[in-house]
């Protein structure tokens, strides 16, 4: 017979999520401090290049909300994987106790 074993480990998924929303809290810090240097640039550049440069930019900073929301969304799916496995384990607990019962139910049946 396969000894087939299925669960999380909570603790370390919880740690996860918390070290990922870190990271996200770095990122964040170091796109601000790209913004900050990118604001810098007009005291120093002028000219067709520079427009070139901030546009591409400005498409470039569009994104970062979503860069932030996706890796956000990363801790909140292993927090929302911690909550399913729980209420899953209840599901199959309650089911093994109602099999539980239907098994001894049916023995009295038998025996009876």
């Amino acid at each position: 017979m396969n000894d087939i074993v299925f669960g999380i480990k909570e603790r370390e998924l919880g740690f996860l999520s918390l070290e990922i929303l870190d990271y996200s809290d770095r990122i964040s810090a170091i796109l601000d401090k790209i913004d900050a240097r990118i604001a810098d640039l007009a005291a120093n550049y002028q000219g067709d290049s520079y427009k070139e440069l901030m546009n591409y930019y400005s498409e470039l900073k569009s994104s970062y909300s979503n860069i932030k929301n996706n890796i956000v969304s990363y801790s909140d799916d292993l927090a929302a994987l911690i909550i399913k496995a729980k209420q899953n384990d209840k599901t199959l607990a309650s089911l093994f106790d109602e099999f539980t019962v239907d098994v001894k139910q049916q023995i009295k049946s038998i025996e009876g």
